[in-house]
């Protein structure tokens, strides 16, 4: 198992997405960074509710950049909430590094080579997967003390330890969801194979979930069947973390969402995987 793994992560090393990621991630950063400069209040993206209301009290659902009550005294939560909505963003870059990295072997039949050579197709596929996971996790962390260190040092805000840790539990928190989200591409990969297809429905899964999640969000669970597609989508998790809309069992329902993707998708996906044939 350690020799695949050194395998696929030399397979990421030497791939265009090694580089590529990093170039996504450094554009996203000189976006926040000019997005951050630019604020002149509050910054709303994909949010409903009051917008009389401030996000702290939870009067709404969505994403917020820069609400300060006052410049001068600004909150931790407030940082907080700026770092945290806009890196969102991030499942764009997981879903571009999943779908490439499962989808290139297919694509150029390599996929078959360590299976010639007698390697069991499923460490072959868990290889992938912690490789995927691994490398989108330091993606995702690094990403987030960047933007908490600049917005930090702009607004001459000094977090204490407690703060540190609040931050780093909800920021774990949205990747236990990442995560979820990354084993529902690779299942979704492993049956269509083909990256255009992939990238089209999972975009279309993720902004239409985060559409109808706006809509009905204040009489949520009086729908039946639609709430069962939001609960699916990582945007409902995201965009409720993003106004820390906690004491409504967010926690619980991010635990087992990711608990979800644990032991339903990612045995889903290895029975797929079982039953390919390579032709």
């Amino acid at each position: 198992m350690l020799n695949q793994l050194k395998s696929e992560f030399l397979k990421l090393k030497y791939s265009k997405l090694f580089i590529a990621v990093p170039i996504l991630l450094l554009a996203g950063l000189i976006l926040y960074g000019s997005f951050s400069l630019s604020s002149g209040g509050t910054q709303l993206f994909v949010s409903e509710g009051d917008e009389e209301t401030n996000a702290a009290i939870q009067g709404m659902i969505g994403f917020f950049a820069f609400t300060f009550e006052n410049i001068d005294m600004p909150k931790f939560s407030e940082i907080m909430q700026s770092c945290i909505s806009c890196n969102v963003f991030l499942w764009i870059v997981a879903l571009i590094l999943t779908i490439q990295f499962f989808c290139y072997d297919y694509s150029a039949g390599t996929i078959k080579l360590p299976i010639a050579y007698g390697i069991d197709r499923v460490k072959v596929y868990f290889a992938k997967v912690i490789v995927i996971v691994l490398y989108n996790a330091v993606c995702y962390f690094l990403f987030n003390a960047i933007t908490l260190c600049f917005t930090c040092i702009q607004i001459g805000y000094t977090p204490n330890i407690t703060e540190l840790i609040q931050y780093l539990s909800y920021i774990g928190l949205n990747f236990l969801v990442m995560i979820s989200f990354i084993f529902l591409c690779i299942t979704i990969s492993i049956c269509l194979k083909n990256t255009g297809i992939i990238a089209t429905v999972m975009c279309l899964f993720t902004l239409g979930g985060a559409v109808i999640y706006t809509g009905i969000w204040q009489n949520f669970h009086s729908h039946a069947i639609l709430k069962y597609f939001v609960w699916l989508n990582p945007l409902y998790y995201w965009m409720n973390m993003g106004t820390f809309r906690l004491e409504y069992g967010l926690i619980k329902e991010i635990i087992v969402y990711f608990i979800f993707g644990l032991f339903f998708l990612l045995p889903l996906s290895v029975i797929l995987v079982r039953k390919q044939e390579f032709k």
